[in-house]
C-alpha cells in the first residue's frame, strides 16, 4: 500500500499594514489613555518593522506602565542602541531618560546615561546624572547601588557639593558615620556659603558633641 501523505497548508503570512495609519491610530489611542490598545497597535508595527526605533521608544514607558517590565527594557534596549548604533547620542540618551523615568532604581541605566554624556565630552552633565541616579536610590534605601554612583561622580568632579552631602548621608545610613562627618569636615574645608553650612550642620547632626558644636559656631562667626 503506498503511504499518504498528508499535505498541510502553507502558513499564510500576516497581512501587510499600513504603518502610517496604524502609528496614527496608536498614537491616538495613547493620547487619549487607552494604553491597552495603543500597545497593540504599536506591536503590530513592530511585528512588520522589528527594527523601528521611533515606534520602541514609544511602547516602552507603555509596556512600563502596565508592569511589563522584561518588555519594556526590551524596546528601550532596542531603541537606544539603534539610535547611538546610528550616531544620534543624544536621542539614545532621549530614550535613556525614559528609561531611569520608568525604572528609576536600576542603577546600570544611570551608568550608562552617565557614559554616554562622557563620550560627548559632557563631564557636567554625566556628573548630574550621576547624582541623580545617587539621590533616587539612597531615597529607595539602595544604599551600596547609591554609594557607587555618588562615589563615581565625586571621582570625575572631585568634592562636588550635592554628590558628596549625599555620599556622606548614604555612609551614614550604612553604619559608617565617622567617614561621613571626616568626608562632611572635608567638604566644608573646601567650600562655602550653602553647601559650607549643609555640611557644618549635617556634621553636627551626625556627630553631636560640645566640641563639634563649639568648633562649627567659631568656624561660622569667622566665615
Amino acid at each position: 500500500m503506498r503511504s499518504r501523505t498528508a499535505h498541510r497548508p502553507a502558513r499564510k503570512a500576516p497581512p501587510t499594514i499600513d504603518r502610517t495609519a496604524t502609528l496614527a491610530l496608536a498614537d491616538r489611542a495613547r493620547a487619549r489613555g487607552r494604553r491597552r490598545k495603543a500597545v497593540a497597535l504599536y506591536q503590530r508595527v513592530l511585528a512588520q518593522h522589528p527594527d523601528d526605533l521611533a515606534v520602541h521608544g514609544k511602547v516602552a514607558p507603555l509596556l512600563a506602565a502596565r508592569g511589563d517590565r522584561d518588555g519594556a527594557l526590551r524596546s528601550f534596549r532596542a531603541a537606544i542602541d539603534g539610535h547611538r548604533r546610528a550616531g544620534f547620542v543624544d536621542r539614545a540618551l532621549a530614550v535613556l531618560a525614559q528609561a531611569t523615568e520608568a525604572f528609576p532604581r536600576d542603577d546600570a541605566l544611570w551608568d550608562e546615561m552617565a557614559n554616554l554624556e562622557l563620550s560627548r565630552g559632557r563631564r557636567a552633565d554625566a556628573v548630574a546624572a550621576l547624582v541623580r541616579g545617587g539621590r533616587t536610590l539612597l531615597a529607595a534605601r539602595a544604599l551600596g547601588p547609591a554609594e557607587r554612583l555618588l562615589h563615581t561622580a565625586g571621582r570625575l568632579e572631585p568634592w562636588h557639593g550635592e554628590a558628596t552631602l549625599l555620599l556622606a548621608r548614604a555612609w551614614a545610613r550604612s553604619g559608617r558615620r565617622r567617614d561621613a562627618v571626616r568626608l562632611l569636615e572635608g567638604l566644608a574645608e573646601r567650600t562655602g556659603g550653602r553647601t559650607r553650612a549643609a555640611a557644618r550642620a549635617l556634621a553636627l547632626r551626625l556627630s553631636p558633641t560640645p566640641s563639634r558644636l563649639w568648633r562649627w559656631l567659631r568656624r561660622g562667626a569667622a566665615a
